[in-house]
């Protein structure tokens, strides 16, 4: 057989191998989905980096304490196998590591004061240790948010509206401005005071950040917000809002690196709310995992 009757013979045995059907290899996806629960949570300490930054809540009141217990009772059904935090893995594993191994002896408070009231250690801490889970897992990813630019040019084309009256009935003269403007007032006609919601237990609070408006209207703040700073060839208010994709795909890439394809069934992620639109978003197309709505649960008697 010449050498190009060998070469064509073994090229076409490579189609054919090439073509042989999917199902004599190794399933692609697990037959079951891996289900996360994005659990959106406002910061027991406000936030020092925040656009919004909120206010400081004391967690240690034995009040305070007999809420977190029933706010857990609530996620203890989701049964995950992993319990995600917003800190950063390089920063703050090590940290969690150790503090959440004398959590688990029962040292109470662990860390600073201000760790200690911290999400992490008052809700994640005590679910995984709920869910006699042997570790929590940080998840969280830095960005680079070039706000002074964005800020620049909205204030030099009259665009400020856009970026500073995220909340306000006042909106740029647009169309999108007035439907906002409207949406706004109609929230407002409705909308509890804000001191009524300060006395709220936080499993009311907890049910009220995890519907699906609330996440939605998060993610106006990029889509119909931001995103509309700029014109012709600048974009500056896509450029910021892209940054807030990008870190969310960065934390979706964290928590990636801890699921267990081959045992774990459920995960939870305590993330700020504003991250939820963003991260249901990169999950709802997913092969491997599926959002399952902790709204339910949270509501469930």
């Amino acid at each position: 057989m010449s050498f190009f009757a060998c070469f064509r013979a073994l090229l076409a045995l490579g189609l054919l191998a090439a073509t042989r059907p999917a199902a004599a290899q190794a399933p692609a996806v697990p037959a079951t989905k891996i289900k996360v629960y994005l659990v959106g949570t406002f910061h027991f300490n406000a936030s020092a980096t925040d656009v919004i930054k909120g206010t400081k809540v004391d967690m240690s009141t034995p009040d305070k304490q007999r809420e977190l217990d029933e706010l857990v009772s609530k996620l203890q059904k989701t049964q995950a196998d992993k319990v995600l935090v917003e800190w950063m893995p390089r920063l703050r594993q090590r940290f969690v590591d150790s503090t959440y191994a004398l959590y688990r002896q029962g040292q109470r408070p662990v860390g600073n004061p201000r760790d200690n009231n911290n999400e992490v250690v008052q809700l994640g801490y005590r679910l995984a240790n709920k869910l006699n889970r042997n570790r929590v897992y940080c998840a969280d990813a830095d960005g680079e948010f070039d706000y002074p630019t964005a800020q620049q040019y909205a204030k030099t084309h009259h665009q400020e509206g856009a970026l500073t009256n995220r909340y306000s009935e006042t909106q740029l003269p647009d169309s999108m401005g007035r439907l906002l403007a409207a949406r706004i007032k109609a929230i407002r006609a409705t909308q509890a005071p804000a001191i009524k919601y300060a006395g709220e237990r936080l499993l009311v609070q907890f049910q009220r950040m995890n519907t699906e408006p609330t996440t939605l209207s998060s993610m106006d703040g990029y889509l119909l917000d931001q995103a509309r700073v700029g014109g012709g060839e600048e974009y500056p208010g896509a450029d910021l809002a892209g940054e807030f994709f990008k870190r969310n795909v960065r934390i979706y890439s964290n928590l990636l690196r801890t699921v267990d394809v081959q045992h774990d069934k459920a995960i939870v992620l305590i993330i700020g709310q504003g991250h939820i639109a963003f991260l249901k978003s990169i999950l709802k197309y997913n092969s491997l995992f599926e959002v399952a709505d902790v709204l339910p649960l949270l509501e469930a008697k």
